[in-house]
């Protein structure tokens, strides 16, 4: 019985394989073309007579797509089965009819709750947001498929956000992303695609004025698929459908997540993206009705939702932009507001590994509590709980960081930006401002103003970063916890050791280099922006610290600035560019992606040299 099972099962996954190999590059052209017209409509590139034509083929597109879907339940033969099959198509097309159900139930035909208007415009949404689910899941199975031929997986990673970046530009360049009357050059649209995918929050034009909500939704999704990275949903989608990773994908995403074990890639994707949308989502829960215009007055209904789920995206991914052009100034003395952000931004930044990490800690086996007679006989057997050295790390040198910088900037400003007022607003400026600088970009107060010594720590803390496998930048913490407990070790003579655990020499040498790449590529591209800058900012009285806070923050994906970012010429702004990118996907990552490591047949005999 049991054999004959599994045959089946094996004919099963024959058919379902095969009929979607036959559909693979029709679905491919399907969801290019069906994509395009989205894009091409909303852009504002096709007149507006042309509508029910758009509408027209969308459908169609929509129902070409879904075919593959109703094809492997066909061929599956059980609805359980054809469920396993094709999980993101089923959910997209079971959402996608529960709510054309319910517009059905409001429409003119039934209770009439919507007017013929709002009915059409309605079922209009309705079919661009199923194609647009439909054409994303499509179109990830191709990237994943693709992935599988290129030799060099950390290559299609970078050509990954390359490929983003162009097309953020691209689309940022229609009619429909801007405002009547606003003009944006190539390099303007390059740099905003740039900072966006590489969450960085640096901007030269005011995106809540001079995009449209169009344009602003392209930015948006630049920092969501940017800040996870397109192999992270491309792999889950693999994944999802049962294609699963080689050993060399799951080496390569295991580069990407910082996990050593490539058994582990698989479980942590679906993590991901989970922890994302939940904290996401709990962001914008918190963060809605706390919006005001720029009288003071709150906003619309309408209007607090798309700002708080904007911002919780911005705040989580550590992107840093606003839809504010004063960032978040007005809200500087704000907890309701601050609070959620912050909390989104320090989860965004311990990374996703140490995340799992927590959440799967037995509390409730924790030697305390066996100490308790209740509870002694239960958990006498139980195993005891245990965080990773690299949890431990990442948890103790981020509470360090942040009581460090809430006051370090509350004792250098106090004389300064925070005189004259209240103690709870000073305590949430310091407080926003103290982790802020970890790669956030948001700011509540103008740093142009700030005492140089502030900028300057600011820099540091800047340079520090966020966490492995996080949505942020810099050097990163564990980096610089390793470097110093590395020092530290060889001032005592013993070997480089923490929470009881000995640390290999080879994450000392990587997080020198690592080190050393950051700090050569900092003065490389602070010196270009001195010499392309030197009739503008660089030229001005404190010209030399704007252009290294702009690099620092350029480069670890910070986003904040002193005001030089507006005032930066084509070539200042393509070098910042390149700064951003090469933070984002990283110095180490970018060395190995594009260097050819060959084995070493030999070593050379040792020879001492003096140092010091």
């Amino acid at each position: 019985m049991a054999d004959t099972v599994m045959i089946q099962r094996i004919h099963t996954d024959e058919r379902v394989e095969g009929w979607r190999n036959r559909c693979l590059w029709m679905n491919t052209a399907v969801s290019l073309g069906g994509l395009l017209s989205f894009l091409l409509f909303h852009g504002r590139v096709f007149p507006d007579r042309w509508e029910p034509w758009v509408a027209l083929f969308q459908a169609v597109c929509l129902v070409v797509l879904m075919g593959e879907t109703l094809g492997v339940y066909w061929l599956a033969r059980h609805l359980k089965t054809g469920w396993a099959y094709a999980v993101p198509d089923s959910v997209a097309v079971l959402t996608g009819a529960l709510l054309g159900a319910a517009l059905l139930v409001f429409s003119p035909l039934v209770s009439g709750v919507l007017d013929d208007g709002a009915a059409t415009a309605a079922f209009a949404y309705l079919t661009q947001a199923g194609l647009l689910a439909l054409v994303a899941i499509r179109l990830l199975r191709v990237f994943s498929f693709v992935t599988r031929l290129v030799r060099s997986p950390l290559l299609v990673f970078m050509a990954s956000f390359v490929g983003l970046i162009v097309c953020g530009a691209g689309l940022l360049m229609l009619p429909g992303s801007r405002v009547p009357g606003f003009e944006l050059s190539v390099v303007d649209a390059l740099f905003m695609s740039t900072s966006a995918t590489c969450v960085t929050g640096l901007a030269v034009v005011d995106i809540g004025s001079q995009f449209t909500r169009f344009g602003q939704l392209v930015i948006l999704a630049l920092i969501q698929v940017g800040g996870l990275g397109i192999m992270t949903f491309a792999a889950f989608f693999s994944l999802m459908y049962g294609r699963g990773m080689g050993v060399r994908e799951g080496a390569a995403m295991g580069e990407v997540l910082s996990v050593d074990t490539v058994g582990r890639v698989g479980r942590m994707l679906g993590g991901i993206l989970g922890i994302t949308a939940a904290c996401e989502a709990a962001g914008a829960i918190a963060l809605y009705g706390n919006w005001v215009g720029a009288d003071g007055t709150p906003l619309p209904a309408g209007e607090q939702i798309y700002y708080a789920v904007f911002h919780s995206i911005s705040a989580f991914c550590n992107a840093g932009f606003s839809l504010h052009g004063d960032s978040l100034v007005r809200y500087a003395g704000d907890w309701p507001t601050l609070l959620p952000i912050s909390f989104l931004i320090i989860i965004g930044g311990l990374g996703f590994t140490v995340i799992l990490d927590l959440l799967s800690y037995r509390f409730w086996a924790h030697p305390w509590l066996r100490r308790i007679p209740a509870l002694h006989h239960r958990l006498r057997r139980a195993a005891l709980p245990r965080l990773t050295v690299q949890t431990k790390l990442v948890l103790l040198t981020t509470g360090t960081l942040l009581a460090l910088g809430a006051v370090g900037i509350w004792g250098l400003e106090a004389g300064n930006l925070l005189q004259g007022r209240e103690a709870t607003e000073q305590a949430a400026v310091a407080v926003f401002h103290g982790l802020s600088p970890r790669t956030a970009g948001f700011n509540t107060v103008d740093l142009a103003d700030a005492r140089p010594a502030t900028n300057y720590f600011t820099i540091l803390l800047m340079l520090v970063g966020g966490s492995p496998g996080s949505t942020a930048g810099g050097l990163q913490t564990t980096t610089i916890a390793l470097m110093l407990l590395a020092v530290l070790a060889t001032l005592r003579g013993r070997s480089t050791e923490a929470f009881r655990r000995r640390l290999p020499d080879g994450l000392i040498r990587k997080s020198l280099v690592m080190l050393v790449l950051v700090l050569v590529f900092i003065n490389a591209a602070t010196l270009a922006l001195m010499v392309s800058e030197s009739g503008g900012i660089a030229a001005a009285a404190n010209g030399f610290e704007m252009v290294t806070f702009e690099v620092v923050s350029a480069f670890c994906t910070v986003g904040l600035t002193m005001g030089a970012t507006a005032k930066l010429t084509a070539a200042g702004k393509l070098i910042i560019i390149l700064c951003m990118f090469v933070g984002r996907v990283g110095p180490l990552t970018l060395v190995l992606a594009l260097g050819s490591r060959s084995r070493q047949r030999f070593e050379y005999p040792d020879e001492g040299v003096m140092i010091g």
